[in-house]
């Protein structure tokens, strides 16, 4: 499943909300966070494992980037570059 941003804006949210300090260390409930986004997306059919994976993901994306949106790509260009077709038009008018 896909979660739309505002799914995942209150995953986060819910996530840290529910956080508690022990002798300085935090600790989260998945579980808490997991039963307010039913509560909040009743319509929503959840699967645990899907949605522990995808809240680890927005949660270390959050703390790595400060945001929510996805990291960048690894930068790797499409195949079809403006030279690769250039290049391609120019073997096909010679034929």
């Amino acid at each position: 499943m896909v979660f739309t941003m505002e799914q995942k804006t209150f995953m986060l949210e819910s996530y840290f909300r529910n956080g508690n300090k022990i002798n300085g260390v935090w600790t989260y409930s998945l579980q808490l966070c997991m039963e307010e986004f039913r509560i909040e997306f009743p319509n929503v059919t959840l699967d645990y494992t899907q949605f522990r994976q995808s809240l680890k993901n927005i949660v270390a994306v959050f703390r790595e980037t400060g945001n929510m949106s996805r990291k960048p790509g690894s930068g790797r260009p499409p195949k079809r570059t403006p030279e690769v077709v250039e290049e391609f038009r120019g073997i096909v008018q010679n034929n």
